[in-house]
């Protein structure tokens, strides 16, 4: 009888971790590369392409929204510091914090996180100032709290999309 218990826990063990091997696979396959304004990046394949004025996608299961906007080159450089805190500030962010270490990224780069007030309502902000290629931008990323406090939207989904984001060379100019 002992043999026979330890026999089925084993087997259930063994089946649970192949489950989740497979659902690992198939959350893994179901991703794609979408370009948003200069920057690309790895996104699930539910995101779907936002129109405006500002380059955006969407996720609507989520509510994740992510917004580029192409900025000088030296913006990778100057959008640093207390400074640009109180820009944010001015612009109406709240609690704009540097998030050191989220990101598992190597490139220089600018993390902040804050809160601000969007269209549904009080929204987690997560901004990413990136460069190269000749190039930066600012990748923002954001969620309604609602979202998140409801488990479809979180942190470590998208910091896992800011992690992939990467400058896209610049069209070559026509002769």
């Amino acid at each position: 009888m002992i043999v026979t218990l330890n026999l089925r826990h084993i087997a259930i063990a063994v089946l649970a971790v192949l489950s989740l091997a497979f659902a690992g696979a198939v959350d893994a396959a179901a991703t794609k590369k979408a370009t948003v304004g200069p920057v690309s990046l790895e996104v699930p394949d539910d995101f779907k392409t936002v129109s405006g004025k500002i380059p955006s996608i969407r996720q609507d299961a989520s509510g994740i929204t992510i917004e580029v906007s192409e900025l000088p080159p030296e913006a990778l450089h100057e959008f640093k510091g207390t400074q640009f805190l109180e820009f944010l500030a001015s612009l109406g962010y709240a609690n704009a914090a540097y998030a050191d270490g989220g990101l598992k990224r190597t490139d220089a780069h600018t993390y902040v996180l804050a809160d601000a007030k969007g269209a549904e309502g009080p929204e987690s902000r997560f901004l990413l100032v990136i460069g190269g290629e000749g190039r930066a931008a600012i990748v923002t990323a954001y969620a309604p709290k609602s979202e998140i406090s409801a488990g479809r939207a979180s942190r470590t989904a998208i910091e896992a999309i800011l992690d992939t984001a990467s400058m896209l060379p610049a069209a070559a100019p026509r002769p």
